[in-house]
């Protein structure tokens, strides 16, 4: 089974946008992946310094990574497109905007990525914060939710990080259907949408049926997977040739996540193409390895 993910961020989960979360973290991805028979990985940039610590990371290992710059469309000039494709990076990470995706505000970055041949992710849905008051720590440890005085410091620290936005930040401006007007005024850019829209699948499903270079990975953890799982979404509301396969977790779940979707693909019923479509082809297509 050939397996290209899609859906990395470059860090120990646990110190993700911390000062030292990359250090030791591509030799431990190269261990992970060549365990569990990753060929490619999509590297996510962090925010703040993290272009530059990814643009080291293709150096170090041009054969793994797939370079996916950060870019903050409410903060960072266009110029930073011209400045990824001069290092070589493959594409572009795009997450927590005060506008929709596909305000008019925002195409010179579009225009500027569609004239070099960079590939857009965005993050999709809902966006996901420090607790997590359904799962609570099942999936992680630090996602528990907090009482008494830790609640106090919670709520207090998350005001203070959102004033630092502008007004209107908020998953609304995030929502698939966006992606459906870039993609009708790009239709050459390769567009990925994260997380299949969590939750709202049946869009982001209707969408890439139609738009040629429109694409959703599969990231997003256990709620995510059930959710796609369950919905039967997968041959009946989107082709297995528009999905890409995403772990999007910490490195110690990363092989049994890949193993999980293998099952369950293998449960629903589709071939050993199909399969290889949404593990490697596809991705492979999108990032042109297929040449």
């Amino acid at each position: 089974m050939r397996v290209i993910d899609t859906h990395v961020h470059y860090g120990f989960w646990d110190k993700l946008f911390t000062r030292d979360a990359e250090r030791g973290f591509l030799e431990a991805l190269s261990d992970v992946c060549e365990d569990a028979g990753i060929e490619k990985i999509a590297l996510l940039a962090n925010p703040g310094r993290g272009n530059d610590k990814l643009a080291r990371a293709l150096e170090q290992r041009p054969d793994l990574v797939i370079a996916m710059g950060r870019l903050e469309l409410d903060r960072d000039p266009v110029s930073l497109v011209e400045d990824f494709y001069q290092r070589g990076f493959h594409g572009i990470k795009m997450i927590g905007v005060s506008k929709n995706y596909d305000h008019e505000d925002y195409y010179p970055y579009y225009e500027a990525a569609a004239a070099r041949g960079l590939r857009l992710l965005f993050h999709t849905g809902i966006l996901g914060g420090p607790v997590d008051y359904l799962e609570g720590d099942n999936e992680d440890a630090w996602k528990a939710p907090p009482e008494g005085k830790a609640e106090e410091e919670l709520v207090h620290r998350l005001g203070r990080q959102i004033r630092r936005e502008k007004y209107g930040f908020s998953s609304a401006r995030m929502q698939p259907i966006y992606l459906d007007t870039i993609a009708f005024y790009f239709p050459e850019l390769f567009i990925i949408g994260a997380h299949l829209g969590w939750p709202d699948y049946r869009t982001a499903c209707a969408i890439a049926r139609w738009r040629p270079r429109l694409y959703f990975d599969i990231s997003g953890g256990d709620v995510v997977h059930n959710h796609i799982v369950e919905g039967g979404y997968i041959g009946k509301e989107i082709s297995p040739r528009k999905l890409l396969y995403g772990s999007d977790c910490d490195l110690k779940r990363m092989k049994a996540d890949l193993l999980r979707w293998k099952a369950a693909f293998d449960t629903m019923g589709l071939t050993e193409d199909q399969q290889d479509m949404i593990f490697y082809r596809n991705a492979a297509h999108i990032f042109g390895l297929d040449a």
